[in-house]
């Protein structure tokens, strides 16, 4: 900007002498930056020019907005990244006083990332309280009370903190506990700043000072909330805060009304009204004036009027605060895209011009490569072709060798698989059947001592027949739970029968139900056999209206339990590297959909990558270590569900996150 237009702008605005020490403060920065010659473009004037608007951001926040985007443009020029940051926070000041919000918090946290990068702790815990006034300024409370938890907890963390900042951070933190009603936090956080604030900052001590006074009014406490009032207004009085004696005033008046003081209320309204009108605080002026018209409706009219007239005079002048927001922020808008658009513009043209040297160098390398391969491939043409025709009979001959070998490895193989199935499933049984054998062991000894005891008890001269008869009760629940311990280690022998059988089998009525759940606990165990430190959450959710459906019930057996150790391989491996709050999980459902049966069996673990996914139902293939795995599990699962049973397997996943495998059958009942 022109240096006469800049002094226009500066000398053009009108100041309150409530404002001296700011005026003194802006005048000795407006002569160093008249000092400055015309055409220096260093630092020293990018920070002037911030110093300088932030000056006026309470009473011109416009004027504030373009000598910080000045310091903006110019610091952007010189690589001055200290001096963007503070740019951004003088502009977000100017937002705020404007009402636009949203911008104030795009420019705060563009300021932040900056500081950020800059190492610059101290400067951010500035920032992040800026931006909880922004969120109190909108009510958003507990917004302001996360940001200034935050800030306030990094300003702890700095070996040399601006002492200023402290009394500031607490003070807000106390306000905003006291609007989220919570009192007691509001009183200590206040109680803390004012100490502090009472040496370095009269206008925060008595702003400190009538917050005060709002928790204690929130607390019935009426003449604590008045001794604090009128202790501020002391002390802004003194230095002349109009800003903050319009706030002082008119929480006296309002406390006056609530006492039905209605004289003292006028009084001191009209006293907040004249401290607004003083440093030109529209807010204030608005809402001072609003409750003189209350005050004085239906009691005297003409007053009434009066004061309504200047209500409507500060909303005016709110509103074009708004249209002078609207342009500002269009000015902004309009600069931040056309930088955006040449810096793309540069890095679209810097890429063309190294694609296109890519590009001549990969033609010049595949002529070469062409050129190359073919005179080698003329050298060796001709020993190639005799020795080929040697070769060919001599591969013929090992290839049909290692095809047979191939079949009867492969017959092996399969026949290991189904070994390894079988010896997994019996560890599994062996480690369940334990439990209800421990429970037929124990109950059995429990009633040997109940028959003893009635044995005792019918051998006593004056038998207690209440007791007797309590024996025999708690006998019979022994043997009744003797019974089903029994029936359930009989359930279990009879299923590893079934699933231990050979042959094809035929297909029977199955409870598809009962039969994920029993292999779901095999397989647990029989892992748990192996691995006593190894444990997963097992979850359930079978579909009630299954019926029994038509399949050969150790095949669809076989493919649970491979299914079963496939998830609890993978959320183990998971487990050795997740954090410590990583929890195992394997679930299993079962629904009707579409007129088939649908078995779900999903894990928590490492997942499946996408180029494997496709090779998974492979014979022979398998992510395992050597010596884990056949590579058969699936595949013969695969080919027991699609061609054994008509049905399908999938599988879906996304690596790290987990695996989930879909088996589908005919829903024959």
């Amino acid at each position: 900007m022109p240096r006469l237009v800049l002094i226009c702008i500066l000398y053009g605005l009108t100041i309150s002498a409530a404002q001296a020490q700011s005026i003194a403060v802006r005048d000795s920065l407006l002569k160093k930056l008249n000092a400055l010659p015309v055409t220096a473009n260093d630092t020293t004037r990018v920070n002037v020019l911030n110093a300088l608007g932030f000056g006026y951001w309470a009473t011109k926040p416009d004027t504030t907005y373009l000598l910080s985007q000045q310091a903006y443009e110019l610091a952007q020029r010189l690589n001055y990244p200290a001096g963007q940051a503070q740019a951004l926070l003088v502009m977000s000041t100017a937002f705020v006083q404007l009402g636009d919000y949203a911008k104030a918090l795009k420019m705060l946290n563009q300021a932040k990332q900056l500081y950020i990068k800059l190492k610059a702790p101290g400067r951010v815990a500035v920032v992040l309280n800026n931006t909880a006034h922004s969120y109190m300024l909108q009510g958003e409370w507990q917004k302001g009370l996360v940001k200034l938890q935050e800030g306030y907890a990094l300003y702890k963390t700095i070996d040399k903190p601006d002492p200023g900042l402290k009394p500031t951070m607490l003070a807000n933190i106390g306000e905003c506990f006291y609007q989220l009603k919570q009192l007691g936090s509001a009183s200590v956080s206040l109680n803390q700043a004012l100490p502090l604030a009472k040496i370095r900052d009269p206008g925060l001590f008595g702003r400190n000072l009538y917050l005060l006074g709002d928790v204690a009014l929130a607390k019935n406490n009426t003449e604590q909330a008045y001794s604090f009032y009128q202790q501020s207004i002391g002390v802004l009085s003194k230095e002349n805060f109009y800003t903050r004696l319009n706030e002082a005033y008119y929480r006296l008046a309002t406390f006056y009304q609530k006492t039905a003081q209605k004289d003292s209320a006028l009084h001191y309204a009209k006293l907040s009204l004249v401290n607004g009108q003083k440093s030109g605080y529209a807010k204030g002026i608005l809402k001072s004036s609003q409750f003189l018209t209350e005050l004085y409706k239906g009691k005297n009219d003409t007053e009434a009027l009066r004061y309504y007239e200047i209500a409507v005079a500060a909303k005016d002048s709110l509103y074009s605060q708004d249209k002078m927001k609207q342009l500002l922020s269009l000015t902004f808008d309009e600069k931040q895209q056309a930088q955006e658009i040449e810096a793309a513009k540069a890095e679209y043209q810097s890429s063309v011009r190294t694609y296109i040297f890519i590009g001549l160098l990969a033609v010049l390398g595949a002529i070469a490569l062409v050129l190359y391969r073919n005179n080698r491939q003329k050298q060796r043409a001709n020993a190639l072709l005799q020795r080929q025709r040697d070769e060919i009979h001599e591969q013929r001959t090992k290839a049909e060798q290692s095809l047979a070998e191939l079949r009867a490895t492969q017959t092996q193989l399969i026949q290991k698989e189904k070994m390894a199935s079988l010896g997994e499933l019996t560890a599994g049984i062996a480690h369940e059947i334990q439990n209800p054998l421990n429970f037929v062991n124990n109950f059995s000894e429990v009633s040997a001592e109940l028959v003893t005891e009635l044995e005792e008890e019918q051998q006593k001269p004056d038998r207690d027949t209440d007791l007797e008869a309590e024996l025999l009760v708690d006998l019979k629940q022994n043997l009744q739970k003797i019974t089903h311990h029994g029936s359930r280690a009989s359930a279990i022998v009879k299923g590893m029968l079934e699933h231990s059988r050979t042959g094809t089998g035929e297909k029977r009525p199955t409870d598809l139900n009962a039969l994920a759940d029993e292999y779901l606990k095999i397989a647990y165990h029989g892992l748990r056999a192996k691995d006593k430190d190894f444990n997963a959450d097992l979850k359930t959710v079978f579909g009630t209206d299954l019926g029994r459906i038509e399949v050969v019930p150790q095949e669809v057996g076989r493919v649970l339990m491979n299914l079963y150790n496939n998830a609890f391989y993978a959320v183990n491996e998971k487990q050795k590297q997740a954090p410590s709050d990583y929890q195992p999980t394997v679930s299993v459902s079962t629904r009707q959909v579409n007129g088939q049966t649908e078995i779900r069996v999903h894990d928590n673990g490492t997942g499946i990558h996408d180029a494997v996914r496709a090779k998974i139902f492979q014979p022979f293939f398998t992510t395992k270590p050597t010596g884990e795995g056949t590579g058969l599990g699936l595949s013969l699962s695969y080919d027991i569900i699609t061609k054994g049973h008509g049905g399908s397997l999938t599988v879906e996943s996304q690596e790290g996150e987990g695996s989930t495998f879909v088996i589908q059958l005919p829903a024959m009942s």
